[in-house]
């Protein structure tokens, strides 16, 4: 091996280990929910509950994985406007992908129950 491929393969190495690839794709999450935390308004929660559903339509679309936590954030957002039904799925869907979180979503789901 001579010179020239030891300083290509680092360059590679370099170029690669720089590269910005997430698994996840994140959307405008952290603007509309710094804009809803700060703000709870009811023009800020349907902003942040859109984005919310946009992130989950994107990784549909490219088939990749929704999110931790964002499935079971819009469930919550569901549960304070009344719709049980599409929290519990929501809830199902994180509980599915991220099997970490059956305590927080057995939580909630009871929660649910007790209201």
């Amino acid at each position: 091996m001579n010179i020239n491929h030891i300083i290509i393969s680092v360059l590679i190495l370099f170029i690669t280990g720089c590269a910005n690839t997430t698994i996840y794709h994140w959307g405008d999450y952290s603007d509309t929910l710094y804009s809803y935390t700060k703000e709870p308004t009811n023009q800020s929660k349907l902003e942040h509950k859109a984005e919310l559903i946009k992130i989950i339509n994107h990784a549909k679309s490219k088939k990749k994985i929704v999110p931790p936590g964002i499935n079971f954030e819009l469930a919550m957002l569901l549960v304070t406007e009344g719709d049980n039904n599409s929290a519990v799925e929501h809830f199902n869907q994180e509980r599915l992908l991220f099997p970490e979180s059956e305590k927080y979503v057995a939580l909630a789901l009871k929660e649910m129950e007790v209201k």
